[in-house]
């Protein structure tokens, strides 16, 4: 680029200053505020990255979803979308006001896959990229003879039609079609291609089976606190058992509750005592495992699970000592100035102890507020919303939450746009938790819908929520069963309480009002 005079410019720029008021057109940014389509689990609007991210379930046709409308901002103008959505590949729309907004549109789709033969080592892994999936099965197993039990490679109403492969014997191997009907025997030698039917397309993958030599071995343990489950293999034949005994003891105890399926064998150990050393064994007749060590966990409870720890900062009530270890956090540092403290301790109502805590709904300057109370760490304020880090160290596998709940709601008056249909509804005032192994606290940012996918997170390792919709007149027992979706450790704990589920979303009663009292977690 040539140099412009510096005399020259400024010239320039005083011009552009003089015309500016005749020629600059008003800012007015447009927004999507909701989406609706038909057969999603999830729809996640961001309104920093212009993104709607469309969480489907399995059944959807991912290439033919049904839209039913969607609304924004500012009278925002766009082009009219087609009655069905193809969102195999990401689509845009330009919103226009004086200026253009593009946002993109894509989806995701969970789809549970799995191949199970006859005599099976391992599960099947699968490569969705190349579409290709890998079946393991022992070296006493011929790859001639695989017997296909069930299997599911597509998405929920797929149709698995036929399979090509070649067909080993004394003569020529001949490349053969097969109908499918399961089960059913098919020779994997070399490697075999199926046909299955998605809507309107047929899709190919392509399978291998492969033998691996077995011994009898234990090939994992998932130890908790007083219970472990034990995997492992055996050559095939025999009848499998899984002994255990602490470490140093003579004495071995044998499982009762064993599975045995094809050549592995899974065993839960029950009546352990926590924060010992154990180990077990398999054992087929006269063919013994080597013996795998393995320790149980502590069954650790933080702190000040029945809020009896308080101290007030000016307005801010803070559910922990002053100058103690900061377990649980609230967001009253973002409404006290305005409404007061929305989380507070509660002596006139308790279950037990002195206190309780109280969370109640409000509405806060010019947005809604639910009361919340959660473990770990008030951040500070980003616009009209909050930043909290979620999470406490944790290394421990709870199996619940249980604890002591009150409720009281109000009928939902605020609601934001997307959910506006629920007004007039009774709030709903909730309890989560999850074990998750993220690299640190998960950072909440409430101005910009930054929040937990708890659906498909893939750094979740156990889920719960308990809901309440009605009035308890006091407190009642409440317990959440963890449902875990990995063996691996936690490293972070989460548990959070509202008094409006979707207070994140600006949506709920005001004066919605939920107490929590002597949690406690559960371990098997």
């Amino acid at each position: 680029m040539k140099n412009v005079p510096v005399i020259a410019l400024v010239g320039i720029l005083a011009c552009s200053c003089a015309l500016q008021n005749d020629l600059d057109y008003p800012r007015i940014v447009s927004a999507i505020e909701s989406f609706e389509v038909d057969g999603a689990k999830q729809v996640r609007i961001d309104a920093a990255s212009r993104t709607v991210v469309i969480a489907l379930e399995e059944k959807t046709d991912i290439a033919a979803v049904p839209f039913r409308g969607m609304s924004v901002s500012n009278e925002g103008k766009y082009a009219p979308l087609p009655e069905t959505l193809d969102l195999r590949q990401p689509i845009e729309i330009v919103l226009k006001t004086w200026q253009e907004y593009r946002w993109t549109i894509s989806a995701t789709q969970d789809i549970e896959r799995y191949v199970i033969v006859t005599n099976q080592v391992q599960e099947a892994k699968f490569n969705l990229e190349k579409k290709t999936v890998f079946v393991y099965v022992p070296d006493s197993q011929p790859l001639s003879k695989i017997t296909f039990e069930s299997m599911k490679l597509e998405a929920e109403g797929s149709r698995i039609l036929s399979s090509t492969g070649y067909s080993s014997g004394e003569n020529q191997p001949t490349l053969e079609k097969t109908p499918i009907s399961l089960p059913q025997t098919l020779d994997c030698v070399m490697e075999r291609s199926f046909e299955v039917e998605v809507g309107n397309d047929v899709v190919t993958w392509r399978l291998k089976a492969f033998q691996l030599e077995l011994s009898t071995q234990v090939t994992e343990v998932d130890a908790h606190c007083y219970s472990a489950r034990v995997r492992g293999t055996f050559p095939a034949g025999g009848s499998p058992a899984v002994e255990y005994r602490k470490a140093g003891d003579s004495e071995w105890s044998r499982a009762t509750d064993v599975t045995v399926a094809g050549v592995g064998v899974t065993a839960r150990l029950s009546g352990l005592m926590a924060d010992t050393d154990y180990v077990c064994r398999i054992v087929n007749g006269a063919d013994v495992s080597p013996e795998n060590a393995f320790h149980t966990m502590v069954p650790v409870q933080p702190e000040n699970m029945g809020f009896e720890d308080w101290h007030q900062d000016g307005k801010v009530w803070n559910p922990f000592p002053n100058g103690g270890t900061v377990v649980w956090d609230t967001a009253n540092k973002a409404t006290a100035n305005f409404t007061g403290s929305a989380t507070v301790p509660d002596e006139s109502r308790k279950a037990e102890g002195e206190r309780s805590v109280r969370m109640e709904s409000s509405y806060a300057v010019v947005k809604f507020a639910s009361g919340s109370i959660f473990t770990g760490r008030f951040v500070g304020l980003q616009g009209l919303g909050a930043k909290l880090d979620w999470g406490i160290p944790f290394t421990s596998k709870p199996v619940g939450l249980s604890g002591q709940i009150a409720y009281a709601p109000a009928v939902i008056n605020y609601a934001d746009p997307r959910y506006a249909s629920m007004k007039g509804q009774n709030d709903t005032g909730h309890v989560i938790i999850i074990l998750t192994d993220w690299a640190e606290p998960f950072r909440i940012v409430s101005s910009e819908e930054k929040f937990v996918d708890f659906d498909n997170d893939p750094a979740i390792i156990a889920y719960g929520r308990y809901a309440v919709s009605e009035n308890t007149d006091g407190f009642r027992a409440f317990h959440i069963d963890l449902e875990y979706r990995s063996d691996r450790t936690p490293k972070w704990l989460v548990i959070v309480g509202a008094s409006s589920a979707l207070g994140d979303y600006f949506t709920g009663g005001v004066g919605s009002t939920l107490w929590l009292d002597g949690l406690t977690l559960d371990y098997d």
